[in-house]
Order: structure tokens, then C-alpha cells, then sequence
């Protein structure tokens, strides 16, 4: 899911393979939704086109942005909550079981590949590429991950710090390991960095069905956001 950016109009997008597949397009907005007329939106399709796609998948936008593509004939495919966290309140204690957490590196992405296979449905799981990705979406970011008693890695998060903001781009804990405090080690240490940095609030997105992290995010001072986010779908 190597990305690259070009610029149509006044808007300005990345795409790229998703999951490396020859026929499906991933694109990302980077400017403002008023950017994405439809005339501009049909010149990125062709361009798409041009490149092979017959179909398209958006990054999650917001609701402006799910407007403008909508007015172009996309449809949505999945809502995902948006939760966030006042950093400048109280913040979870990190629990003992978080002293397995370390800094995840190039030599961990193998296994930290097969947790996110394990834990996600074949459409959201990462490829190599997306997990460089994802770790590469914010000025600053950090591959932390938890070990059990074996070696083997558990479970792991991305993070990303980009000045006043922190998000937890990705969490993942294999079925097995739940329930063990781990997640909420995970979740807990980033939030610790992110204050550290200087942000002022965390994000993150979950899918609808996954009620398990939503309640993991609430119960660790996470609030919904006034909206959701979706993600977009259209054919070629």
C-alpha cells in the first residue's frame, strides 16, 4: 500500500494499491473537503483508471468529506466510532503487565504482520507496506510492543504525535492473550507519550462491530466524538 501523492485542481490526494491488489485503489484526501468537487473527483477517478483500478476504497474521512464523495456516486462501506481523550486530565495509571512493553523495530514487523492478520477482518488487516504506512502517517510516531512470558510478541500499537494532537493509529492483541490487562497497558503508555510530547488530545477510530475495544477505549477515558468517520467505496 505504497502511496503516492499528486494534486488535481485545488485538492491534493495519495493513492496506492490497497493491499497490494491490482484492481482496488486506496485514496486519501489531504486537503479540505471543499477541494473535492466533482469534477475534480471524476479527474482522480480517471487518473485511477488510467493506473489499472476498476475500483476505490477512501481512507476514513469525516462527514464533510463523505458528502462530496457521495455527491459523485461513492457509497459507503463501514462507519468506525471517533473517540477522544483530554490529555490535560487525568490519564490511566499504566498497569504492571505494561513493563513488557518495548519499542518495536523493523525485525519485529513479521510477527507484529501475523497478530494484525489474527485480530482483523481480511479487508482492514495491514500488508508490509501498510505497516510502514501507518507508521509513517504522522510527523512522529513510535512501534510499541508486549511480550509474554515466551518471547513472542502478543500485542502491539502504533502511535503518532503530530503537535497539539496524538493518535492511536492501530492496536492489535491476539484473541488469546485478552482479557489480560495487556490492551489497556498498550493504550495507557501511549497516552503517558503523547501528554510527554505535548499534545492536548488523543484519537483514535474503531469499527462498529468491534464492541470489545470500544468499551476498552471508554472505560480508559476515551469519549465519543459528535460524529463518525466512513469509509468509501466506487467502482470504476
Amino acid at each position: 500500500m505504497a502511496l503516492t501523492p499528486f494534486s488535481v485542481g485545488r485538492a491534493c490526494v495519495r493513492a496506492g494499491s490497497w493491499q497490494g491488489r491490482d484492481d482496488l485503489a486506496y485514496l486519501v484526501p489531504l486537503t479540505e473537503a471543499a477541494t473535492l468537487t466533482t469534477s475534480t473527483l471524476a479527474d482522480i477517478r480517471d487518473r485511477l483508471r488510467l493506473d489499472g483500478f476498476s475500483e476505490v476504497v477512501t481512507a476514513a474521512v469525516g462527514p464533510r468529506e463523505r458528502d462530496m464523495f457521495t455527491a459523485d456516486g461513492f457509497t459507503a462501506k463501514e462507519q468506525l466510532h471517533l473517540l477522544h481523550h483530554d490529555l490535560q486530565t487525568n490519564l490511566p495509571a499504566i498497569p504492571a503487565k505494561a513493563n513488557r512493553i518495548r519499542r518495536g523495530t523493523r525485525r519485529d514487523y513479521s510477527e507484529v504482520l501475523a497478530i494484525d492478520h489474527a485480530t482483523f477482518d481480511e479487508f482492514w488487516q495491514l500488508d508490509q507496506d501498510g505497516l510502514r504506512e501507518a507508521i509513517a502517517a504522522t510527523p512522529v510516531s513510535r512501534l510499541r510492543i508486549i511480550r509474554g512470558d515466551d518471547s513472542k510478541i502478543l500485542g502491539y500499537s502504533i502511535s503518532g504525535w503530530a503537535r497539539e494532537h496524538g493518535y492511536l493509529q492501530r492496536l492489535a492483541v491476539l484473541t488469546s492473550a485478552q482479557g489480560a490487562g495487556l490492551g489497556e497497558g498498550l493504550v495507557s503508555d501511549t497516552l503517558h507519550w503523547l501528554r510527554r510530547r505535548g499534545a492536548n488530545a488523543a484519537w483514535v477510530n474503531t469499527q462498529e462491530a468491534n464492541a470489545s475495544a470500544l468499551r476498552l477505549y471508554e472505560r480508559l477515558g476515551f469519549k465519543p466524538a459528535p460524529h463518525r468517520l466512513t469509509v468509501l467505496h466506487r467502482y470504476l
